[in-house]
């Protein structure tokens, strides 16, 4: 349910581009680092919002440097990492583990991944209590709803942008703290209805399920998402942004449209 919060690369310049990239390489770095070569595994541009917003509202010091890696072991690279990496990186391991749970329940693939990653699990949750406690009880809540076949599309994704709401909180005695949860949240609901359009064929054609209505059109569709979008630009309109303003308005008033402009193709 996740690579969806990513930027229209067309519309960056040279020098946002390479910003863009260099924390995206800053995350994967820390994740290789902290859990091993595999965790880029997890490894998406979702994660690389949060940590620019993030970075960006608290005026965070970067270090920058350049490598070569497994992924591009020819051409040496560079990268940015903040204070904001290191948690960045623990919110895409603690989302990754309950996104190949999804899937093992779902499809019975990716046991061993699975199992693999629940290593981590009480280390994760000893470090971030708050948003592995609403994360473990949201999702448990979402999976009971979608047994008993809700077709309440926007209370699912209301739901499921509740616990990205908490994600965005990095510190919950922030002044920032409303507007940001508001952020993660608003957006939550974005993925997680685009999510649900992206598959309805897939899901229509394996008998799985699928919160939006049967035989919705893509003005409806459009008109839900826009509800969301709408609201998460608010709460991010809020936030004195300054040094990547431009790089997240563009993630967030272009970027996340790209698979519902594309048709919803996978």
């Amino acid at each position: 349910m996740f690579g969806y919060v990513l930027a229209n690369a067309s519309s960056l310049s040279p020098e946002e581009k390479r910003t863009y990239k260099e924390h995206y390489c800053g995350l994967c770095r820390v994740l290789r680092e902290r859990y091993g070569q595999k965790a880029i595994m997890a490894l998406s541009y979702d994660m690389v919002f949060l940590e620019m917003v993030l970075s960006d509202l608290t005026d965070a010091d970067e270090a920058k440097g350049v490598e070569r890696c497994i992924p591009h072991p020819v051409k040496e690279h560079g990268y940015t990492v903040t204070q904001f990496t290191a948690y960045a990186a623990d919110m895409q391991m603690l989302l990754g583990y309950y996104s190949v749970l999804d899937k093992v329940k779902d499809e019975g693939k990716g046991k061993a991944e699975e199992r693999k990653m629940r290593e981590l699990l009480p280390t994760l949750e000893a470090k971030h209590p708050r948003v592995a406690s609403v994360l473990k009880s949201g999702l448990e809540e979402i999976g009971k709803k979608e047994k008993e076949g809700c077709r309440d599309a926007e209370a699912m994704a209301l739901g499921f942008g509740s616990m990205l709401g908490e994600v965005f909180v990095y510190d919950d005695s922030s002044f920032f703290r409303d507007d940001l949860r508001s952020l993660g949240c608003e957006l939550g609901r974005f993925i997680y209805l685009l999510d649900a359009w992206c598959d309805r064929k897939k899901d229509a054609k394996e008998g799985a399920y699928n919160p939006l209505p049967e035989g919705i059109d893509e003005e409806s569709m459009r008109s839900m998402l826009l509800d969301a979008a709408a609201a998460a630009s608010t709460a991010f309109e809020r936030l004195p942004l300054d040094q990547h303003v431009f790089i997240l308005r563009n993630i967030l008033y272009s970027g996340i449209w790209s698979r519902f402009k594309e048709g919803g193709r996978r």
